[in-house]
């Protein structure tokens, strides 16, 4: 008889009442990834918490949860759940690899590091009885012949969007980012020509290639747009800017198919970048040769931003808001620093005295957009409410209409303009539907002090 796995995506939480994000919709490409390592004589399941309630009373021999930092609450109240019915619990991800001592209180196994390479062992443990408390990932393993099992997907409520993975990590060494942390600096990708083949198989047309930063090595991304011209597909994906802004990589990648990029520019201040290690944001003036490039090859952009940097005050709001609807940018993000725990950025501000309480994913009484630090030119209260203010103003109809008229870009054709008028009308929905969620969900917060 086959062994029951249950695989689990956690969500932040949820505010009594309220409805599912649709934004947040979209397939956790983990499960389907685990799922595909995963030996034939386990028989698998999956629950999405951001798209329906978890049942805990499924039957299961090992349940598999994948942590994030901001999923960490919600993710040790399921596993209680399970726990308590004798349930084995493994969690891996983000958090659990750079904060494992705290996952361990939570699960009976943790996975730090990549599960490929690991996760057979993980589960030939289980199914002996003998799991250990920790399972260290390879540093390196190859990647390759490995197609995520889609098929779990089936009869879920998904964005009609395939979520594809090229490369993962980042060259850079942002004091701030957590995926520098994970992947300890490194960047490695799978063959492009299997890239290209898990797209065909999907039978999707339109796919973001979720890369932390698909052109930190630019050789391997001219491969694999060559592997994706034939496709025909529209795809997007996230690119540094300085990356942005080179004439031949843009353009190979906007003949294969792609239709827009996410640029982490996060603040118009150089120096204040220097001070996140974020030097390869070097000036206004590459900005603008990379949004140019973009722009002459009808290649729409998803810009974010941070505020809250040290030396960071009030007048970055409008002038970032200026910039941005300059540019009639797709869709912005204006986000606070958050200090993720296991950053530098976090250890930076651990040794300040200045986190407002060092675990603040715990805290029953911390929600979404809260700032957990003490910013040096602003209170966090103040910082967390510009940030949702200039959200709104971003999302303001007058905004939309104004930005949905880029005919390079927004309004190149008829099928962009319809998703740009979407995209912005959920964004400007999801301002207040996303800020204040408590992160976990209030009626299980007993879980984690019985």
């Amino acid at each position: 008889m086959k062994k029951k796995l249950t695989l689990i995506m956690p969500s932040i939480g949820r505010k009594p009442e309220q409805k599912y994000i649709t934004t947040w919709q979209m397939e956790p490409l983990v499960l389907a990834v685990l799922a595909s390592l995963t030996p034939d004589d386990w028989e698998i399941t999956i629950q999405d918490d951001r798209v329906a309630p978890v049942d805990a009373n499924i039957e299961a021999d090992l349940v598999g949860i994948t942590t994030e930092t901001y999923t960490a609450r919600r993710a040790y109240q399921i596993a209680a759940k399970y726990r308590k019915r004798g349930v084995p619990v493994v969690m891996g991800g983000y958090h659990p690899t750079l904060w494992p001592d705290e996952v361990q209180n939570y699960a009976d196994a943790i996975v730090v590091g990549p599960a490929e390479g690991i996760w057979e062992q993980v589960l030939a443990d289980a199914a002996a009885g003998c799991l250990k408390k920790r399972y260290d990932g390879p540093h390196d393993f190859p990647w390759k012949g490995i197609y995520p099992k889609r098929e779990v997907y089936a009869g879920k409520n998904y964005l009609p969007l395939a979520l594809v993975e090229f490369s993962r990590g980042c060259s850079h060494h942002c004091s701030f980012c957590s995926i520098t942390s994970f992947t300890r600096g490194r960047h490695y990708f799978r063959p492009p020509e299997e890239v290209a083949e898990e797209i065909r198989r999907t039978g999707q047309k339109i796919v973001f290639l979720i890369d932390d930063n698909i052109a930190a090595n630019p050789a391997a991304v001219l491969d694999l747009c060559q592997a994706l011209k034939p496709l025909k597909i529209k795809w997007v994906t996230q690119i540094s800017v300085e990356a942005a802004a080179d004439p031949e990589l843009i353009g190979a990648m906007a003949s294969s198919g792609c239709v827009g990029v996410l640029i982490g520019f996060e603040s118009l201040r150089s120096d204040l970048l220097c001070s996140l290690n974020k030097d390869s944001n070097e000036s206004i003036e590459l900005y603008e040769r990379a949004l140019a490039e973009l722009k002459k090859n009808n290649v729409c952009v998803y810009a974010t931003f941070l505020f809250g940097i040290d030396g960071d005050d009030l007048s970055s709001f409008p002038r970032t808001l200026e910039f941005a609807n300059k540019h009639q940018f797709f869709l912005v993000a204006f986000n606070h620093l958050v200090p993720f725990p296991g950053t530098a950025l976090y250890a930076k501000l651990a040794a300040q005295d200045r986190m407002i309480s060092p675990a603040w994913w715990l805290e029953e009484k911390f929600a979404f957009g809260q700032v957990p630090f003490k910013p040096t030119m602003l209170s966090p209260e103040m910082l967390a409410e510009k940030c949702r203010e200039y959200r709104q103003k971003f999302y303001s109809l007058r905004s939309i209409v104004r930005r949905g008229l880029a005919p390079k870009t927004n309004m190149q054709d008829w099928a962009t303009l319809l998703l740009f008028l979407t995209q912005n009308y959920y964004g400007r929905r999801e301002v207040n539907e996303k800020f204040g969620i408590p992160l976990g969900f209030p009626e299980d917060n007993h879980l984690l002090t019985d």
